[in-house]
């Protein structure tokens, strides 16, 4: 089948891309800029025989007549020498009357990512010459749980891709993958992917002469297969079918946007077929397709043709003002300025909605009810399936959000209508909301931002409330929806019942252990340095002398207990107040703080601790020793988010940032 790549996306690799190199001028500039490299996926036909006799497939469309790129880099690849090989195995098969040699191995990665990932690699060669060639990743998610977007962006494109779309800051299956009723696809992917190490196929390449006699398939049937061997036990392979834009550069110069398309559409849908012939299926409605290796998992008995392929949105055939140069001064405002004209011609309230104030375009719309036009103009939406109400609501009109609601006559239908990604309109602005609290793109890089997440702004939050209904909201109804809250329990907004048990645990612990031996100085200094690491060092000197300084220091975390039972967040604040209400006797606690000491030196040890023992962000044991009594809280979208709690509670830089 003919070479199919994943298109440029322009994003740093680690060196174990290839087996080889291109000499010492290309490693240097891939280790100057890791952000530049071409993900390439060759397509293979459908076809599971162990000899490959036979395979080729006559009827398949060559639409790769002219590209020799992958011929030159071939000869590339194979002039220089690369990282060290090993755990190599060999297979033969036969072609006819040609001899076929599969050498699939492990080449070394960068010396940051081994902790976490291995690069397997799949050549194929024929009389001494490679003909064709395919790579990937396999993660060992478990030791990148805390750090999981940060450390999936940091290598090549494709683990960037998958991680952002699919998974969670901490690896987990998306929510809406699992249960959003359009999101979901077909339904058959759930919390079984939240777990395990899980392999990514990155890059198939077959030589043009060598295309269509079945090598992808093999290839990566043979990835799959050593991400399994050894010490490796992946249960799924993701991939994210895609091609090169220079492959198809031949074909769609010269064409119309329109004629573009279809070539770009049969060669997408060529890929998607060569993947879903090994046994790969959509997860949800995204771009990413997993195989479970699990013959029992419903994803295997899905057929190809009943798999899910979400709604795409109608075709961008205006071809648009020509400029000379693209680049030119004023280019990009020529355009834009086009498009709003169209939109006005088109669609004038999703233009007025765009463009005008939030008043004035009430009173646009005000006007239009009025004069008795054609009712239908409330229904149309854009080729992406946005009503009037997807684009207010985005927009944060909420002034218009709310007369589309409650006087356009056609609230309900509005809010009830989905656009292309099966979302409505208060599912889409909560979809963007999310993207906007979570990360962050600078230049070619996604940067993980949610520890810095400090509420939706206040147009986002009215917005929420009148797409809900809600009415008038209370101060507290509205601080959950400034914070994202979704169990409709959290404290002050951000502190959900499930963190608050974790952290009262913690601080009733803790208090219980420094508490020990705080008579003996020697022995309590020596069993706590961990917990007393954040006090300054001159009092730290003086908890060897001073017994009413290790008593202070130990109430503190037990007053930090009596402010979480009477469901208040652990902010400096409230850690204050409590222990002046509590009029302590002897003084401990006071003379702690005289001497210099911080409530922060506690909540920080406390916030620590609850990250190290969470089931997501360290080992668990806090989930499996209060199993039954944090099951008895209800699930909230903040459970996890210590960073941005302990920043809510004064406690800053909590988790590991960057960006």
């Amino acid at each position: 089948m003919e070479s199919i790549a994943m298109e440029t996306r322009g994003k740093r690799t680690a060196d174990a891309i290839s087996p080889t190199r291109e000499g010492s001028s290309q490693s240097a500039s891939i280790a100057n800029d890791r952000k530049k490299r071409d993900n390439i996926l060759d397509e293979g036909e459908d076809e599971n025989d162990e000899d490959l006799e036979d395979m080729s497939d006559d009827n398949e469309d060559d639409i790769f007549d002219e590209g020799d790129d992958f011929d030159q880099e071939m000869d590339v690849y194979e002039e220089f020498m690369g990282p060290e090989e090993r755990e190599i195995e060999q297979k033969e098969h036969s072609l006819g009357n040609q001899k076929l040699i599969f050498k699939i191995f492990l080449a070394d990665d960068d010396e940051e990512f081994t902790r976490w990932m291995q690069t397997i690699h799949v050549h194929c060669s024929c009389e001494g010459k490679v003909i064709g060639r395919g790579f990937g990743r396999y993660v060992v998610r478990n030791r990148i749980r805390d750090s999981f977007w940060r450390d999936m962006e940091e290598p090549c494109q494709e683990l960037s891709s998958i991680g952002f779309e699919l998974f969670d800051r901490y690896g987990r299956l998306k929510k809406e993958s699992k249960d959003h009723p359009i999101q979901k696809g077909t339904g058959v992917w759930g919390p079984e992917l939240d777990i395990g190490s899980f392999f990514v196929i990155e890059q198939i390449l077959i030589d043009k002469e060598w295309r269509r006699k079945a090598l992808g398939t093999k290839i990566g049937t043979y990835l799959v297969e050593k991400s399994r061997t050894g010490s490796r036990d992946s249960q799924y392979s993701l991939a994210v079918p895609g091609w090169l834009n220079r492959d198809i550069e031949s074909h769609t110069r010269g064409k119309t946007k329109s004629e573009q398309r279809e070539i770009r559409y049969r060669v997408y849908d060529d890929v998607v077929s060569f993947y879903r012939s090994l046994g790969f299926r959509r997860i949800g409605a995204s771009s990413c397709f997993g195989l479970a290796i699990d013959k029992s998992h419903p994803a295997r008995a899905i057929l190809p043709a009943d798999d899910f392929d979400p709604t795409e949105e109608e075709p961008d055939n205006d071809e648009g003002p020509e400029c000379e140069d693209a680049a030119e001064w004023g280019a990009d405002e020529k355009r834009k300025s086009w498009r709003l004209e169209l939109l006005k011609d088109r669609l004038p309230f999703h233009h007025a909605i765009i463009t005008l104030p939030d008043s004035e375009c009430v009173e646009f719309l005000r006007a239009w009810k009025s004069d008795e036009n054609p009712a239908d103009e409330w229904a149309k939406a854009d080729r992406y399936s946005n009503n009037v109400l997807h684009i207010a609501a985005c927009e944060l009109k909420i002034q218009t959000v709310r007369w589309l609601i409650s006087d356009s006559g056609k609230g309900q239908i509005l809010s009830l209508a989905r656009n292309v990604k099966g979302y409505t309109p208060i599912e889409q602005l909560e979809s963007e909301l999310e993207t906007k609290r979570t990360r962050r793109t600078h230049g070619m890089m996604t940067v993980d931002i949610s520890d810095n997440f400090s509420g939706f702004a206040p147009e986002a939050t009215s917005c929420l409330a009148a797409l809900r209904s809600s009415g008038n909201l209370s101060r507290i109804q509205l601080a959950r929806l400034k914070f994202g809250c979704t169990c409709g329990s959290c404290i002050d907004g951000f502190l959900s019942p499930r963190m608050s048990y974790a952290l009262l645990c913690q601080a009733e612990i803790t208090h219980d252990m420094l508490n020990d031996n705080v008579e003996d100085a020697e022995t309590w200094c020596m069993w706590h340095k961990d917990l007393i690491k954040y006090v300054a060092q001159d009092i730290q000197q003086n908890f060897t002398t001073n017994k009413s300084y290790r008593q202070g220091f130990a109430n503190i975390f037990h007053h930090a207990a009596t402010v979480l039972n009477r469901n208040r967040p652990p902010t400096l604040l409230n850690l204050v107040h409590e222990f002046m209400d509590a009029s302590e006797w002897p003084p401990h606690t006071k003379n702690f703080l005289g001497r210099g000491g911080e409530p922060e030196s506690v909540l920080r040890i406390i916030f620590e601790n609850a990250v190290d023992q969470d089931e997501w962000t360290g080992d668990g044991e806090h989930m499996e020793v209060f199993r039954d009594k944090v099951m008895a809280f209800p699930e909230c979208r903040n459970d996890h988010e210590f960073g941005f709690v302990a920043l809510a509670c004064g406690i800053p830089n909590l988790m590991r940032l960057y960006g």
